[in-house]
């Protein structure tokens, strides 16, 4: 479950905000000029979104790796 605020309304009454989410665990989406921008999350939250990015770019690095090995073996059997 999440909340939609504009940044006026969060800038207002942000220690209510931050309470809430710390109390529920529930998102807050946070809107400018009628777009979203941001989001207030858990602490939780937060360390998953930091781990699944962690993950991802090992992965995106090790893969990197493996296909720079192939071409550099596919080279080597074209000399």
């Amino acid at each position: 479950m999440f909340h939609n605020v504009n940044s006026r309304t969060l800038r207002t009454n942000f220690r209510a905000y931050l309470d809430h989410v710390m109390a529920t665990g529930e998102r807050v989406l946070i809107y400018r000029h009628g777009r979203e921008v941001a989001a207030l999350v858990c602490r939780e939250d937060f360390e998953a979104l930091e781990e699944v990015t962690n993950r991802n770019a090992d992965l995106m690095e090790h893969r990197h790796r493996d296909r720079m090995e192939r071409l550099g073996i596919m080279k080597a059997k074209m000399r």
